[in-house]
């Protein structure tokens, strides 16, 4: 069958033959129908990370997929039905892998999915256990390949409103207006899907990129209600001061001077939610007194967000019901470049201006 293989430690991608994957019995057997491309992918076919499956030599890519079940073996599912499937795979020892949250594994054994040690959805044919498995609802369209990265977004604010369970984040303001402010760093998929995760859940919500208000993004934030900031014209710090200190960060840009130097506009108990992760050796000028004086007195809390499990992607499935309900329409149209998988070359390489979600279409 055909795959898209990296070589781990060499960089370059390529479309390979195969050996088709055989079910023990147990598993379902899925054809996967889109694959979303993600900056991880472009990272490990640069070479910095990605590691083959044990006693192989090269990685199936692909970890974000929409997929249509084949063989449902003894799961329950149906053939035919519409389904998502994750991403991390249990250590087997831990106590977070043992009760179902591989996001969260003590011992860092755990593999992924088209990224370490498990060959990922750029296939003709995946086998995968029922347990990893996400039916899609009625209604939902080949917008739920983008289930993994909004997935991103569930766990980041999910687990702040669990944290902020310590006082009541939810009181009127003078003006009438909720309290709950909520900041979105980046505008990409992982940044689109969390400003809309939060909007749902009663933020205020403003999303900053370094462009202006004509882009496909922009638009997409405005028909959701969200107030797009272009901050190479606009001071974040300039809202805050006149709207009030954010209540929630989401970063999403793996930019860590732009991340830390936001701590400081949080509102008092206020969280910032890192999910980007920083390429290279990125060194500045941190203000490091500034930071820790307002983690400090506004009894602020700075989490990391990395990885989903399970739960996170029935949220996201069933959240996305609700966002087509409310704002049509506007996830169908984040999924904007499709390519065969004989035009991998051209997938990888997509950033057009206004290129949101650039997938690998399997029934090309």
């Amino acid at each position: 069958m055909k795959a898209i293989v990296v070589k781990p430690g060499t960089p370059g991608v390529a479309l390979s033959d195969k050996k088709k994957p055989e079910s023990d019995g147990k598993s379902v057997t899925l054809s996967p129908k889109l694959v979303g491309i993600c900056g991880t992918d472009r990272e490990i076919i640069s070479a910095y990370y990605g590691q083959a499956p044990a006693g192989e030599t090269f990685l199936t890519i692909g970890h974000e997929s929409l997929c249509t079940v084949v063989d449902p073996g003894n799961s329950g599912l149906k053939a035919g039905q519409a389904v998502v499937p994750t991403v991390r795979r249990s250590c087997g020892v831990c106590w977070s892998c043992l009760h179902d949250q591989s996001d969260m594994c003590f011992t860092g054994n755990y593999t992924e999915r088209g990224i370490k040690g498990r060959d990922g959805y750029n296939s003709e044919l995946v086998v995968e256990g029922p347990e990893y498995i996400a039916p899609v609802p009625a209604g939902i369209g080949d917008f739920a390949v983008l289930t993994e990265p909004m997935t991103i977004g569930e766990k980041a604010i999910t687990q702040s409103l669990n944290l902020q369970k310590r006082v009541e984040w939810g009181w009127d303001c003078d003006d009438g207006l909720s309290c709950k402010r909520a900041l979105v760093l980046g505008t990409g998929p992982v940044g689109l899907l969390a400003a809309l995760i939060a909007k749902l859940r009663g933020f205020r919500v403003w999303a900053a990129d370094r462009h202006d208000g004509s882009t496909l993004r922009a638009s997409l934030l405005k028909s959701a209600g969200v107030t797009h900031v272009n901050t190479q014209t606009s001071q974040l710090k300039d809202i805050a001061d006149s709207e009030g200190r954010f209540d929630l960060v989401v970063e999403a840009t793996g930019d860590a001077v732009v991340g830390l130097d936001l701590i400081p506009q949080l509102g008092p108990n206020g969280i910032m939610a890192l999910t980007g992760i920083p390429g290279g050796s990125q060194v500045y000028q941190m203000p490091a007194v500034d930071i820790m004086r307002s983690i400090v007195l506004k009894n602020l809390i700075v989490v990391g967000i990395v990885n989903a499990n399970i739960s996170y992607f029935r949220d996201a499935l069933a959240d996305m019901v609700e966002i087509e309900k409310r704002f049509p329409g506007v996830l169908g149209r984040m999924v904007t470049n499709r390519f065969s998988p004989d035009d991998y070359s051209a997938a990888f390489s997509e950033k057009g201006h206004d290129t949101v979600k650039v997938t690998i279409d399997w029934t090309k």
